[in-house]
């Protein structure tokens, strides 16, 4: 995780082990859950989850829904998962400090990826579909301006 405040050289799930560790010690209760209704109608907040058997009261709620990607689907992806194929720069590039990278994609999100990593890898080599990016101007700009990024 290189883009947290105050946090040097850690990974994802270390992180979140450190934070469940801090709240854990101000005897913050952890559950785990899909939710599957939502009442903010009136406050305290209703949230039922999946599998609990009572519904949890919030005075704040915070909806962090995530990010899908979309895998290629090509020989060898789901095997490499972890182990030099990532779809997350933020979670994973500093595994690439110093290496030659490939991102594929050409919008925005592929974009931002790639100005990510070109801040550590050796270079980053963007493969995009259609011939050109599809990201915003000013980050198609960004990425063709950077001297480590080739598309």
């Amino acid at each position: 995780v290189e883009n947290f405040p105050g946090v040097l050289e850690a990974t994802g799930p270390g992180l979140v082990a450190r934070m469940r560790r801090q709240a854990a010690a101000f005897n913050a209760t952890m559950v785990s859950g899909a939710a599957v209704r939502v009442d903010v109608s009136r406050s305290p907040f209703t949230v039922t989850l999946d599998e609990a058997e009572a519904p949890l009261y919030a005075r704040a709620l915070v909806v962090a829904t995530g990010a899908d990607s979309r895998w290629l689907g090509v020989p060898g992806e789901h095997e490499y998962r972890g182990r030099g194929v990532s779809s997350c720069a933020t979670c994973d590039g500093y595994l690439y400090r110093g290496k030659d990278v490939v991102v594929v994609g050409g919008g925005d999100s592929a974009a931002e990826e790639a100005l990510l990593l070109a801040r550590t890898s050796r270079s980053v080599t963007m493969i995009v579909r259609r011939g050109a990016l599809r990201a915003s101007r000013a980050l198609a700009t960004r990425v063709l301006e950077h001297p480590n990024i080739a598309v």
